[in-house]
């Protein structure tokens, strides 16, 4: 990347340099030729006064530059020569050695040249001299004229090589020294990468805690490193929950598997009776069955958690579903001596999954019944959520009259294993499980379930589903 950046930065300083070095050369040589038109033009406008005020001059056959014509101390440096044609072609006077260092054919044809029009050209005569040239026909004394002007520019050929050989030096060492800068600056700005790379790496599961230092990294990677920072803060909860839930599992299937454990060694401690041995049998399948829930449960979340995960919705009559569901909770509570009452003034059908429906219901009645006390009462009250618009939702209420939740265990209810009771006991096969298959069930009908609690009082478990398919 580094290499990449350098050659960027010196590709692209480059190309400006060259930019600017190229319009530089142009500029000045297109200020040469400018210069080199001015003074042709103005000495082909002195020719034509000297033509018009003396026409002897034109028809004398000597042949001397003009006054002002050397712009050098010796010949052949800027020296300027003319030429007087007549119109039938006839040449009239001309600087001497102007045939030979720049004949008539290197000039515009004769008859191409318009009255008052001019004709620039820039020409090498035979020996490679380059020459610049102007031709104007102008008419003096009633008679048409043709000047030829031409100026030596090997003067300016000689500074604008010179002007080449310091360009493309500086070219070639503004190549090395734009290299030499990207570098420094690609190595500059990828060095806080660098770090975040090398803090990123040397993190491991027991140092997730650590995180980036982003008060002296640039403003654009800050950003970058607090967005880390986040995913560090995610992998760390997780990582945690992973653990606990591990030695939440860990600690559930010890219980009952250790519970076996020992009632087959008692069993084979000694020789039984047929009786004696059914009732271990008996036992050690209740054990298995405490266990087959827990997994079943943690399967169940762990589908329920899957990506993709859809439940097989069909039309509920939810109050039908509720009666059932309480029929089959009602020997149980009848035992408890715990009433069940059920509510349901409207009749609402949801879009649900059946099984996974009555699993929900079925666990916050089972969690309400274990709750409350004999002589107690559970109550499930059906109705539409008033809060739900725009999207039209219904809402079960499953209250008990038990001893409560402390507000302090709230918010961790609907969590994996978690019991309110700082034990965690498992008797009466409360695994802690409940409650969060309930929040995955809601989840999957694109619902929600929420709880209040007062101590003393009871509790009450709200179940939010959607009218219609989500």
């Amino acid at each position: 990347m580094v290499i990449r950046m350098t050659a960027w930065y010196a590709a692209t300083s480059f190309l400006l340099i060259l930019i600017a070095a190229s319009v530089l050369y142009g500029t000045v040589a297109g200020n040469l030729r400018a210069e080199d038109r001015r003074i042709l033009t103005d000495t082909a406008a002195n020719l034509r006064l000297l033509v018009a005020d003396t026409p002897a001059f034109a028809a004398s056959s000597s042949a001397a530059p003009t006054a002002d014509a050397p712009r050098a101390s010796s010949p052949g440096s800027g020296f300027i020569w003319f030429r007087l044609i007549a119109p039938d072609g006839r040449i009239e006077r001309e600087t001497a050695g102007m045939d030979r260092e720049v004949p008539l054919a290197g000039f515009a044809a004769l008859l191409a040249l318009r009255p008052g029009a001019q004709d620039f050209a820039t020409v090498q005569n035979e020996h490679g001299a380059p020459f610049e040239l102007l031709s104007e026909r102008f008419t003096a004394g009633g008679a048409d004229t043709i000047v030829q002007v031409a100026i030596d520019r090997a003067r300016d050929q000689r500074v604008l090589i010179k002007d080449r050989e310091r360009l493309l030096f500086m070219l070639i060492l503004s190549l090395g020294v734009c290299a030499a800068i990207g570098y420094a600056i690609a190595r500059g700005g990828i060095r806080p990468v660098a770090r975040i790379a090398a803090a990123a790496g040397s993190i491991r599961a027991t140092t997730l805690h650590e995180r980036l230092d982003t008060s002296d990294l640039p403003g654009e990677l800050q950003s970058l490193a607090a967005t880390f920072n986040d995913m560090l803060d995610r992998l760390e909860a997780s990582f945690a929950q992973v653990s606990q839930f591990s030695a939440d599992v860990a600690h559930e299937l010890r219980t009952p598997v250790n519970n076996l454990r020992g009632e087959l060694e008692v069993a084979l401690g000694r020789v039984r009776s047929a009786p004696d041995y059914r009732d271990v049998l008996g036992s050690a399948l209740e054990e298995c069955g405490r266990i087959n829930r827990v997994i079943d449960s943690l399967l169940f979340l762990a589908r329920a958690e899957a990506a993709g995960a859809e439940p097989r919705r069909e039309a509920l009559d939810v109050a039908a579903e509720l009666q059932a569901i309480l029929e089959f909770y009602e020997p149980a509570a009848l035992d408890s001596g715990i009433g069940l009452v059920l509510r349901a003034d409207a009749r609402l059908i949801a879009p649900c999954d059946r099984t996974l429906f009555q699993q929900a219901v079925g666990n916050l009645v089972a969690n309400a019944i274990a709750h409350t006390g004999r002589g107690g009462t559970v109550t499930v009250a059906l109705g539409p959520d008033a809060a739900s618009a725009p999207a039209p939702m219904l809402r079960i209420d499953v209250a008990d009259t038990g001893s409560g939740i402390a507000p302090a265990h709230l918010p961790h209810v609907f969590d994996r294993f978690y019991r309110a009771d700082a034990a965690r006991s498992s008797l009466g096969g409360n695994f802690g499980l409940g409650l969060a298959v309930v929040r995955s069930i809601a989840t999957l009908h694109g619902g929600t379930v929420s709880i209040a609690s007062t101590l003393g009082i009871g509790t009450v478990v709200s179940l939010r589903l959607p009218l219609r398919a989500v």
